[in-house]
């Protein structure tokens, strides 16, 4: 892992670079996290201790996550919707953005181009109500939110799910 200097319209940026067999490590472990480091190693023709010190490398550099996953359609109560905000933003998207991402039921949000400024994945395990008060009420409260508009999430295929940190139970 390494990084590259180069400069871009007169201001320097910064890339990392992945090697190969890194990138091969991240993709043994997107296939399943679980994965002992003993077999990444063989796999990688690599030790245990260089898995080990690469993987907490890249996580200490926000590169990589290992985190658990749900199969959301395994849960018939539980509503997925994407809701597509625009915003009353003066200039401060990104602290919308921010404030958007740590709601209740969230369980990414993004700024994006087209009609909308931020789109959020909401998760509700107790259904259409759940949804409905995040829509309109949840949302709102922010005060910068001047129109939605939400998709729910009818069938969907490789839709495995980080739960928001509201969620206590399934």
């Amino acid at each position: 892992m390494t990084f590259k200097e180069f400069t871009l319209r007169g201001m320097p940026w910064q890339t990392l670079i992945l090697t190969h067999w890194i990138m091969n490590l991240i993709h043994l472990l997107t296939e399943d996290g679980r994965m002992p480091t003993g077999e990444l190693a063989k796999k990688l023709n690599v030790t245990a201790p260089t898995i080990r010190k690469r993987i907490k490398n890249l996580e200490n550099k926000g590169i990589f996550k290992v985190s658990g996953l749900i199969n959301p359609s395994r849960h018939q109560e539980m509503i997925t919707a994407l809701v597509a905000m625009s915003v009353q933003s003066d200039g401060k998207l990104d602290e919308i953005l921010e404030k958007i991402a740590n709601l209740p039921n969230v369980a990414w949000a993004c700024v994006v181009t087209g009609r909308y400024d931020i789109v959020a994945q909401v998760v509700c395990v107790n259904g259409q109500e759940e949804l409905y008060q995040f829509t309109t009420r949840t949302i709102l409260k922010l005060g910068n939110v001047v129109k939605s508009e939400t998709f729910i999430l009818m069938r969907s295929e490789k839709n495995w799910l980080r739960l928001p940190k509201s969620v206590a139970e399934l």
